[in-house]
């Protein structure tokens, strides 16, 4: 198989790497104090006693989440015990079948 004969131009290089004569910085050991507290960015005094500081347990036990009206279910209940009404519900027959097991 016949070689095609060189060429004339300079052997290819591969290009010029812009970042290997960049200067690099002689590295410098950085000391930070750890010892003292730095506030947070945007750190303010939150108020403990605002609705977004509570605990959850403590936001399902407040009366403010209800507007202080039942909601209306709660309310139908509510008004059927009073009236004598027996709760229908499977918890309970289900609770005193499993305590007489016992």
């Amino acid at each position: 198989m016949p070689t095609s004969p060189p060429s004339s131009s300079s052997p290819a290089r591969p290009p010029a790497d812009p970042t290997a004569s960049a200067h690099v910085p002689e590295r410098v050991e950085r000391r930070v104090d750890t010892t003292q507290k730095h506030p947070a960015p945007n750190a303010e005094q939150k108020d403990l006693n605002s609705p977004e500081a509570r605990l959850p347990h403590e936001r399902d036990q407040s009366v403010d989440m209800t507007d202080g009206e039942p909601r209306p279910e709660i309310q139908q209940a509510h008004d059927d015990l009073e009236r004598g009404l027996k709760d229908t519900d499977r918890g309970t027959p289900a609770h005193e079948a499993y305590q007489k097991q016992k």
